[in-house]
């Protein structure tokens, strides 16, 4: 494809200011206090860590405003225990906050492995959680390995196919080390999102052949086209497998919806999580598991290198030198999104507080 490559312009905000202004914007349209920080520290994780264009920072917002609205969003929803023993639960999360259903349903799964070395929790009724490692970090920060797992809406086909059947479905996975920082992993199984085709799409560039199909199964370079097909499993057909038996622990087993319904009413998303939490120490002295993660990480980071690459990252580690960077420096984000949050401020009654970061003056 034949495009005119563009740059996306962006200014850099402080965390805390962009956290207060997420928070601000959540409490206009209803949420709880509580609700509305857990969100607007869920976003700000997005902000820190990942790339724009996964749509995990704050231009999510807009989403959950609508659907605060709309019905789809319950703000102080019940958080119901539906079966509770001393290793699992299960939780009806009766169409609350999908960040704030997940994070208290981790903190039940914490509890559980505290007392029993393992907790796992199953959700249904719940919405978008964000980005599953902010889950599962929640468990590496107790001294856990934790992991979380939800189904999305349908975006791939199955092995053979071009009708979306499947969703990205993905994986957090997170684990303790003391190295600075705990190895996390955070994936779809799809080898890219819409999200970045979008951002793609807006700076006139063309995706990488192994992102999306066009409708017709055929694999496009063209963001438009990509837009319309199903998207690339990891690992072919693996990661169509991936998928489906996610959609069977957090769909199928839980009662949520799972295939082709998760999101398609936007009154009731109906989406299924799966949190689980190892307690480490059940296995081995702490200390000595921390040892064998550092023997096993600088195993890693000797490797050999491939021709073009400089080090070896280990999982979680890009994410962790973003966050320390914006951090110090502030976190970019695109005006675009700035001028969505000026409208969700303006439409919830809430004040813009942003202004001064743009170069406008105060009131």
């Amino acid at each position: 494809m034949t495009t005119q490559e563009r740059a996306i312009a962006s200014v850099r905000i402080p965390a805390a200011a962009l956290e207060s202004q997420a928070a601000a914007i959540m409490r206009s349209y209803g949420a709880t206090p509580d609700e509305a920080a857990i969100q607007a520290e869920a976003r700000l994780h997005g902000a820190l860590r990942g790339h724009p264009g996964q749509g995990q920072g704050m231009s999510g917002l807009a989403r959950y405003c609508a659907m605060l609205q709309n019905g789809g969003i319950v703000p102080g929803a019940a958080f119901e225990l539906v079966v509770d023993t001393p290793a699992m639960a299960l939780v009806d999360g009766h169409k609350g906050f999908g960040q704030v259903i997940a994070r208290r349903a981790m903190d039940v799964a914490i509890d559980k492995a505290r007392h029993v070395g393992v907790g796992l929790v199953g959700v249904r009724h719940s919405n978008h959680l964000g980005i599953t490692a902010y889950h599962a970090m929640r468990a590496a920060d107790q001294a856990m390995i934790g992991l979380c797992l939800t189904n999305a809406g349908p975006e791939m086909a199955p092995w053979g196919g071009i009708t979306p059947t499947i969703g990205t479905n993905p994986w957090g996975i997170a684990a303790p080390t003391d190295l600075g920082f705990p190895l996390a992993l955070d994936m779809a199984l799809s080898t890219s999102g819409k999200g970045m085709i979008r951002w793609r799409l807006r700076e006139g560039r063309p995706v990488p052949t192994d992102w999306a199909y066009d409708e017709d199964g055929r694999l496009t370079d063209d963001p438009a086209k990509a837009l319309l097909g199903p998207l690339v499993p990891i690992g072919a057909f693996k990661g169509t497998g991936l998928s489906i038996m996610t959609d069977v622990l957090c769909g199928v087993l839980t009662g949520a919806a799972f295939g082709l319904r998760p999101y398609q009413d936007p009154t009731d998303h109906d989406v299924g999580h799966m949190l689980i939490a190892i307690d480490i120490g059940r296995f081995l002295p702490y200390d000595d598991y921390l040892a064998r993660m550092r023997a096993f990480c600088a195993e890693l980071k000797a490797s050999a290198l491939a021709p073009g690459f400089d080090e070896i990252l280990l999982p979680g580690e890009l994410e962790h030198r973003r966050m320390v960077e914006r951090l110090a420096n502030g976190i970019p984000v695109d005006l675009e999104t700035v001028a969505l949050l000026r409208d969700l401020a303006a439409s919830g009654g809430t004040p813009f507080t942003l202004g001064p970061y743009l170069g406008e003056a105060t009131a």
